[in-house]
C-alpha cells in the first residue's frame, strides 16, 4: 500500500528509519550478518516468517549483500509466495542508507536556501550562486525521490505464525475472511485492541491479531529479540 506523504515528513521519516536501522545494529548481535545468519538458522529450522523477517531486517543494515537476496528469494519459493513485489525502483533507492539520505536532504535545503539568500545580497555572483541552489535543490530531489520509495517498508511487516486469519472487523468471533500463509509480507495500518488492519500485495485488506505479525523496521528492538 502506497502512501503520499510532503517532503519534509519523507526526510523526517528517513531519518526515523535511518535511527531505527542503527538502534538495531547498535544492539549486541544486530548486525546485518547477525541477522543473515539467524534468517538461515530459522530457515534450516523450517521456519520461513521468522526467517523472511530476519533477512529483511539485514537487508535494511547492508542493500548490497547478494547473499541475503538470494536466500530471501529462496525461502519464499520454498514457502510457495510469490516473487517479492517491490519495484526497482524501491530497490534502487535502498542501496543507501535512510539516515545517510535524510542527511543529504537537509543538507540540501541548507545549500539551496544558503545560495537563494546570497543572490540576493551578491547580485555580481548570480550565475555561481544559481549553480551552488540547482545543486542543493538535486541534493533535496534525491532525498524525496528515495523517501517515496522507502516510506511504504516502514509500515510493512511478516506474517511469522503458521498462518494468520483476516478478519472484516477487528473482534476474534467472527469468520476469517482469508488466511495469510506465514512468511507474507503486509502493510499495516490502524490498530485496534490487539489488531493491526493490514492490505496485501493484491489489495486484500482486513484486522490479523498484532501477535501473528513482526514489523520489518522494529520499534522497540529488546521487545523483539525472541523473534529476531
Amino acid at each position: 500500500m502506497t502512501r503520499r506523504a510532503p517532503w519534509g515528513v519523507l526526510i523526517i521519516a528517513l531519518l526515523m528509519f535511518g535511527s531505527s536501522s542503527h538502534a538495531v545494529q547498535a544492539q549486541a548481535g544486530y548486525s546485518a550478518s547477525a541477522l543473515y545468519n539467524l534468517a538461515n538458522a530459522y530457515a534450516r529450522g523450517g521456519k520461513p516468517g521468522l526467517a523472511v523477517l530476519n533477512y529483511e531486517r539485514a537487508r535494511l543494515l547492508d542493500p548490497t549483500d547478494p547473499d541475503i537476496d538470494a536466500n530471501l528469494r529462496h525461502v519464499r519459493e520454498a514457502a510457495g509466495l510469490p516473487p517479492e513485489s517491490r519495484n526497482g525502483f524501491a530497490r534502487v533507492a535502498g542501496i543507501a542508507s535512510p539516515r545517510i539520505l535524510a542527511w543529504v536532504g537537509v543538507l540540501g535545503i541548507l545549500i539551496a536556501g544558503a545560495g537563494a539568500i546570497a543572490r540576493l545580497y551578491y547580485p555580481r555572483h548570480r550565475r555561481k550562486l544559481l549553480a551552488a541552489t540547482l545543486l542543493g535543490i538535486s541534493l533535496l530531489g534525491v532525498t524525496i525521490v528515495s523517501g517515496v520509495a522507502l516510506w511504504p517498508i516502514m509500515h510493512e511487516s511478516v506474517v511469522i505464525t503458521h498462518a494468520a486469519p483476516v478478519r472484516v472487523s477487528p473482534v476474534p468471533i467472527e469468520e476469517p475472511l482469508f488466511v495469510l500463509p506465514e512468511a507474507t509480507i503486509v502493510s499495516t495500518s490502524a490498530q485496534h485492541d490487539g489488531f493491526v488492519l493490514v492490505r496485501t500485495s493484491t489489495g486484500r485488506a482486513g484486522w490479523v491479531p498484532s501477535s501473528n505479525l513482526a514489523p520489518i523496521v522494529p520499534k522497540q528492538v529488546d521487545r523483539r529479540r525472541k523473534s529476531g
